[in-house]
């Protein structure tokens, strides 16, 4: 009797072992508090055309955030997703949604974003502040905190200036790069960043996410 008890002691031990992590790892990438959400918001994209976040609502949405001068992590991260949107458009275009949000709004202005666009031959929305007035960013920022994205400029001779949007030295963007994918519930599930990047993975947990 001694023994069954024990027995049926781990047994249920193992029973909710399991169901604890399916329901704190059910993800390939990292996992995200099922509670997080985001402050609604509104920008420009690459035609200075306003975009409020609010036209989400219902959506599936990937969130990548990158810069226009980024020449490491990036442009791999642009290129997957481009083969992503291939990949689940054709099925999926009424509820995904691909958004790519930049981390260097000093340097990147509509034209720098269309021409972003261009280079990588993708048509998703791409999107920046206005330019700043008094150096106020505080919209980014609270998008930035947000979705756990960190943002810090070092200076650097070796890095493109820029003038007219509220930064004129020379400077390099360090930022947390990669996307956060958004339930049809607003609220967002899964992290991906270079450290842990994979396509195959990354599609997974999309087919996850559409099907809730």
């Amino acid at each position: 009797m001694k023994h069954w008890v024990i027995s049926w002691l781990m047994l249920l031990n193992l029973v909710i072992a399991g169901c604890l992590s399916s329901d704190s790892d059910r993800y390939a990438g990292e996992d995200i508090d099922s509670n997080q959400g985001f402050t609604q918001f509104e920008l420009i994209d690459s035609g200075n055309n306003s975009f409020n976040s609010s036209l989400l609502t219902g959506q599936v949405v990937i969130v990548n955030f990158f810069l226009t001068n980024c020449h490491n992590a990036c442009p791999t991260i642009t290129s997957d997703l481009k083969l992503i949107e291939q990949a689940f458009f054709p099925t999926h275009e009424d509820n995904l949604t691909i958004l790519s949000i930049t981390v260097d709004p000093w340097r990147d202005g509509p034209e720098d974003l269309l021409d972003y666009m261009n280079y990588f031959n993708v048509s998703w929305t791409h999107l920046t502040t206005v330019e700043f007035i008094d150096g106020d960013f505080s919209t980014m920022e609270q998008i930035w905190s947000d979705f756990g994205v960190t943002v810090v400029l070092t200076e650097s001779e070796n890095s493109t200036s820029i003038a007219g949007r509220g930064h004129t030295v020379y400077y390099d963007v360090e930022h947390t790069n990669g996307i956060v994918i958004i339930g049809k519930d607003g609220l967002q599930k899964v992290r991906w960043t270079e450290d842990n990047w994979n396509l195959a993975g990354i599609k997974s947990d999309l087919e996850l996410i559409l099907q809730d």
